[in-house]
C-alpha cells in the first residue's frame, strides 16, 4: 500500500500534460500510472480540475540581509510553500574569512526551513576570491556570485562590488571545481550607474522610470559582455541571473555558438511588470525598485521569447526580505518578496496570454534549475524514484496579492494586483505542507539538500 496517491489531476511535465496519477511511498514517487493502475493508499487526494506540477525549484533567493535570518527563514519558507516552491537555493555572504555566519546559516536552515534548500555564495573581495577552492572544499558549494557593479560602497545591503581583478581571480578558480560549478554575475556597470544616478537625481524625479533611467539597458549589456569575454578567456562556466535586456540574450547566444557554457535566468517581475506600470504611480514608486530595474515592453517581449526559445532556461524569484513603504524612491532599498507569486505571474501574464505553455513553465521553474545546479533527478521532475514534490494548481483561481495570499512578511512588487493560477496544495517529499490557504509544515521539516555526487551527500 502506498502512503499517498494523487488522482484525477493532469500531470504537467516538460514533455507533455498527462492524464495520470502518482503514488508515493517514503517521500518518493513509486508509480505514475492511469487511475486504474494505481495502488491503494493510506491517503488519496482528488485533484479533479487541477494541474499537478513538479514542485518548484527556485534558484535565486536571498534570506537575512537587513532582517533577522533566523526569523525569515521560517516566514519566507512559509511563503515558498504557499507558492508551490519545494526547494530553493539561497545566497550566503560573509564579511570575514572565518565564514562563521555561513556555518550558522546552514545550520539554521536545517533547523528552521519548511522546504528543502541549498546554497550559493556571494564573493566579497579579493581575499575571498582567492579562497574559493578552499571554501568550496569546506562547504561543498560550487556556485559563486560576483556583483560587478550597481551598488555604492557602504550601501545598506552590504554588497561589496567586484572589480575585474576579483572577477578574474574567481573565475580562474571556479573553472576547476567540476560539474555544476558556475561563476554568477550581477551585471550592472558601476561607474555608469554612479554617473546616471547623479544626473537623474538632480532632476528631482521620484517616479519609478527615473530609477530605470539611472540604469539604462546598456549598463547591464556592458557587464554581460565583459563577463562573457572573461568567461570565454578562462573557460569558466557562467550563470547570469536576473537578465532584463534583449541585448544580453543576444550576447549569450553568440557566446554559446562559440562554445561557451552560458546559462541565463530571468525573474517573474521582469516578465509581468514594466517601469511605467500604473501600480507604481503616485507614492508607490519605491515598491517596484529592484536591481537590475524593471524595463520596457520591448525588453519584456524579448524575455518571453527567450524563455520559449530556450535561450533563457531558468526562472528565479530573486526573493528579498525587505520591508518597503514605496514613498521615497531613492532611499528605498531594491528588491521585494517573490517566491509565492512565481506560478501566478507565469500563468497570468504568460499562459493566459498565449505566451508560454504549461510544459515550458514546468521546465523553467523546476527541471532546468534542478538540472543546472546538480539536484536532478532527486528534484525537478516527476519520475519514479524522485522526491515526491508537487504543486497542485487551479489555473483559474484568482487571488489578490497581499500578506494573506503570499504568507510573507514582506512586500511584493505585485501587491494589491489580482493574479490567476495559484497553488491549492503543495507537497514536499510526500508531506502536505500547504493546503487551501493554510501552511501546514513545521519549521525544520525542510532539509539541506546536496548535489548529485556531492562529497557531503
Amino acid at each position: 500500500m502506498a502512503d499517498l496517491v494523487l488522482e484525477n489531476g493532469r500531470l504537467v511535465t516538460p514533455w507533455g500534460v498527462l492524464d495520470a496519477g502518482v503514488a508515493v511511498e517514503d517521500g518518493r514517487i513509486t508509480a505514475i500510472a492511469a487511475k486504474s493502475d494505481l495502488p491503494s493508499a493510506e491517503q488519496v487526494i482528488d485533484c479533479s480540475g487541477q494541474y499537478v506540477f513538479p514542485g518548484l525549484f527556485d534558484p535565486h533567493v536571498h534570506m537575512g540581509g537587513r532582517t533577522p535570518f533566523m526569523e525569515n527563514i521560517i516566514t519566507e519558507t512559509q511563503s515558498a510553500a504557499a507558492g508551490g516552491v519545494t526547494s530553493f537555493l539561497q545566497y550566503l555572504r560573509s564579511d570575514s574569512m572565518g565564514y562563521e555566519n555561513v556555518t550558522e546559516r546552514i545550520e539554521l536552515s536545517a533547523e528552521r526551513s519548511l522546504v528543502d534548500t541549498s546554497f550559493h555564495f556571494i564573493v566579497s573581495g579579493m581575499e575571498q576570491a582567492k579562497d574559493i577552492l578552499g571554501f568550496s572544499e569546506r562547504f561543498d558549494i560550487r556556485t559563486f556570485k560576483f556583483y560587478m557593479g550597481g551598488y555604492e560602497p557602504g550601501n545598506p545591503i552590504g554588497i561589496v562590488t567586484a572589480d575585474d581583478g576579483v572577477l578574474y581571480a574567481g573565475m580562474e578558480r571556479i573553472r576547476h571545481l567540476g560539474d555544476y560549478s558556475f561563476c554568477m554575475v550581477h551585471a550592472e556597470d558601476h561607474p555608469l550607474v554612479q554617473l546616471f544616478t547623479a544626473e537623474v537625481k538632480q532632476t528631482g524625479r521620484q517616479d519609478l522610470q527615473a530609477y530605470t533611467d539611472s540604469r539604462p539597458d546598456f549598463v547591464e549589456e556592458q557587464d554581460i559582455l565583459r563577463a562573457i569575454w572573461m568567461a570565454e578567456l578562462l573557460g569558466c562556466p557562467l550563470y547570469i541571473p536576473h537578465v532584463t535586456v534583449g541585448a544580453g540574450i543576444d550576447a549569450a547566444i553568440a557566446a554559446k555558438e562559440r562554445g561557451a557554457r552560458i546559462v541565463l535566468e530571468t525573474c517573474p517581475h521582469y516578465l509581468g511588470l514594466t517601469a511605467d506600470h500604473e501600480v507604481f504611480h503616485g507614492h508607490r514608486a519605491g515598491i517596484g525598485k529592484v536591481s537590475p530595474p524593471l524595463r520596457d515592453t520591448e525588453n519584456q517581449d524579448r524575455l518571453w521569447e527567450g524563455l520559449v526559445s530556450g535561450d533563457i532556461t531558468t526562472v528565479g524569484s530573486d526573493h528579498v526580505p525587505i520591508e518597503k513603504s514605496g514613498s521615497a524612491l531613492w532611499e528605498e532599498r531594491p528588491g521585494f518578496a517573490g517566491m509565492a507569486t512565481i506560478l501566478p505571474v507565469l500563468i497570468t501574464f504568460g499562459l493566459k496570454q498565449g505566451r508560454i505553455s504549461l510544459e515550458k513553465i514546468a521546465e523553467v521553474t523546476s527541471l532546468n534549475p534542478a538540472r543546472t545546479f546538480g539536484y536532478y533527478p532527486q528534484k525537478g521532475i516527476m519520475a519514479v524514484g524522485s522526491d515526491a514534490d508537487f504543486a497542485i494548481v487551479d489555473l483559474d483561481l484568482e487571488k489578490t496579492v497581499n500578506a494573506a495570499s503570499t504568507h510573507s512578511r514582506f512586500t511584493s512588487a505585485f501587491d494589491e494586483m489580482t493574479l490567476t493560477g495559484w497553488p491549492t496544495m503543495t507537497i514536499r517529499r510526500g508531506e502536505i505542507i500547504f493546503r487551501d490557504g493554510e501552511v501546514l509544515a513545521e519549521p525544520g521539516s525542510g532539509r539541506v539538500i546536496q548535489r548529485v555526487g556531492s562529497s557531503a551527500g
